[in-house]
């Protein structure tokens, strides 16, 4: 049974309420380094990499691919029938920071809305 987390502030809040999406399972595999979960080494993002790296479209592309990566397992396992992510450069209002938009449609039909943020220099 997968436990709800709450995003609205930034930062992940578990409840113990039963999830009723698969936001909880996106939220993870962004946020897990690669490499880093001991039972699965395939699970989590590259992200992280992407901190030393200039706001430029290249990096923009690599945050999509890196997304896709991480995210591939749910339309493996049947959990999602489809996974969109578009990449903005704020580069207006704050320089050192990318915007992942994330569209996942659920197996049941519904879709989920994820944006999360990753800052480069």
């Amino acid at each position: 049974m997968d436990f709800k987390i709450i995003t609205g502030d930034g930062l992940g809040q578990m409840t113990f309420d039963r999830a009723d999406s698969i936001m909880n399972n996106i939220f993870l595999s962004l946020m897990v380094r690669r490499g880093s979960f001991f039972q699965n080494p395939e699970f989590g993002s590259r992200l992280h990499l992407l901190h030393r790296a200039k706001n430029t479209e290249k990096t923009a592309a690599l945050a999509v691919e890196y997304c896709k990566e991480a995210l591939q397992w749910l339309l493996d396992v049947g959990r999602a029938t489809k996974i969109e992510v578009v990449s903005q450069r704020d580069r207006l209002q704050d320089l050192n920071r990318l915007k992942l938009l994330i569209e996942t449609t659920q197996a049941d039909g519904r879709t989920v809305t994820f944006d999360y943020f990753v800052e480069v220099v």
